[in-house]
């Protein structure tokens, strides 16, 4: 049976500014979403910059894929998860399980803690999939322990579906997973092929009931020197282009 994803609305975040210079992806946005002026959200979010991340984004009028920009706030999708009442799986392709203890950092959320975070605090989330991470093991709390699942790559995408217990799912995504010939981040690199990616997708699409997706992993570069990182830019771009258009045509 032919699922698929709820709404196909494009909702862009701006945090710093990746997205003016990806003039393609911009032209498909339905919504832009202004958050350059919050203070204390890079890499960990102070309480206060979260409520007003989150009073923001509860304001949108589309639910279907949102560009998140770069990696560090990838936390974000903590708040989408919450907005979720039913039972539901989080998909997430990352090489990094975001899965750390709060760091000591008074429990603020951040860019590594968010799926700890999520996987105790949200009853309706039953299984956290991390497809595509590093060796990266034992960095989740035991209590959310038994919601994660670590899976190396894809593989059979039939494969990937079964280990998934609900119709239910969120997909979240970290061009970071992919290798440095599709995209490039600020953070260490996975190993996947694009077209891995986006046949994972596409088969999650199809085959099960998407709430939603975020994109994350955008390469944060000062406006003054975009010009030096042209190329890079313009992959990064032509990733999420790809990654859209595979979600929006499955």
């Amino acid at each position: 049976m032919i699922m698929g994803l709820l709404h196909h609305d494009v909702t862009l975040l701006n945090f710093g500014d990746a997205y003016p210079w990806q003039r393609k992806l911009s032209g498909f946005a339905d919504e832009w979403i202004e958050l350059t002026d919050i203070t204390e959200a890079n890499l960990f979010c102070a309480h206060k910059a979260l409520a007003e991340i989150g009073h923001r984004l509860s304001g949108r009028t589309g639910h279907g894929i949102t560009f998140i920009g770069n990696g560090n706030y990838h936390y974000v999708t903590y708040l989408l998860l919450s907005e979720i009442n039913r039972p539901f799986s989080l998909v997430l392709f990352d090489n990094h399980t975001d899965a750390k203890l709060s760091d000591g950092m008074s429990g603020l959320l951040s860019c590594g803690s968010w799926v700890a975070e999520a996987a105790a605090r949200f009853p309706h989330l039953r299984q956290v999939l991390i497809v595509g991470v590093c060796a990266e093991q034992n960095l989740y709390p035991s209590e959310s322990h038994s919601k994660i699942v670590l899976w190396p790559n894809t593989g059979e995408p039939q494969k990937l579906l079964s280990v998934i217990p609900t119709e239910d799912v969120y997909i979240s995504i970290d061009k970071d997973v992919l290798d440095r010939e599709f995209a490039v981040t600020n953070w260490d690199h996975g190993n996947m092929h694009l077209r891995e990616l986006l046949v994972a997708l596409q088969t999650l699409v199809r085959q099960k009931n998407v709430l939603g997706i975020d994109v994350c992993g955008e390469l944060p570069v000062p406006p003054a020197d975009t010009w030096r990182y042209a190329d890079q830019l313009r992959l990064n771009e032509q990733a999420n282009l790809a990654i859209l258009q595979s979600v929006l045509c499955a």
